[in-house]
């Protein structure tokens, strides 16, 4: 009955760490995405006030940079939800015990499905136009 038990503790431990993890990126999406929003609005403010196409062209090119950071957690927490639903079946040949190896589900996440997710498209698209925009307008 012991070592059941003992094994049964382990995989809800295993369970917690992937689900810690899965916590932890959602949250580093979500302080991107903060930082995305003020980091492209005060960039914006400072090339209108000085009507400097040249740094709504920055901007553009730091919001693709916050962009491919966002997609990267999303497709890494995606991987980790894999991986937890597999660890749930209790098969120790699938997802040996504290494995946290998401490598095998590389091939099944894309980046392409990561970096057009609706939840990246909604915050980063309106950003990245209006960046184009101000560079188009300024740059008259």
């Amino acid at each position: 009955m012991e070592p059941q038990a003992t094994s049964e503790s382990e995989r809800i431990k295993h369970l917690e760490f992937i689900q810690a993890t899965i916590s932890r990126l959602g949250n580093n999406c979500f302080v991107i995405r903060g930082w995305a929003v003020t980091a492209t609005g005060v960039l914006l403010a400072v090339a209108i006030q000085g009507k400097e196409w040249r740094v709504a062209a920055m901007v553009l090119l730091i919001g693709l940079g916050f962009l491919i950071l966002d997609s990267s957690y999303l497709r890494r927490e995606r991987m980790y939800r894999q991986l937890y639903n597999d660890a749930i079946q209790r098969d120790v040949q699938i997802v040996p015990i504290f494995s946290m190896d998401t490598q095998r589900y590389a091939l099944r996440v894309k980046w392409k499905d990561s970096f057009l997710s609706g939840t990246i498209l909604m915050i980063h698209l309106p950003l990245i136009s209006t960046d184009i925009a101000t560079a188009i307008l300024l740059s008259r």
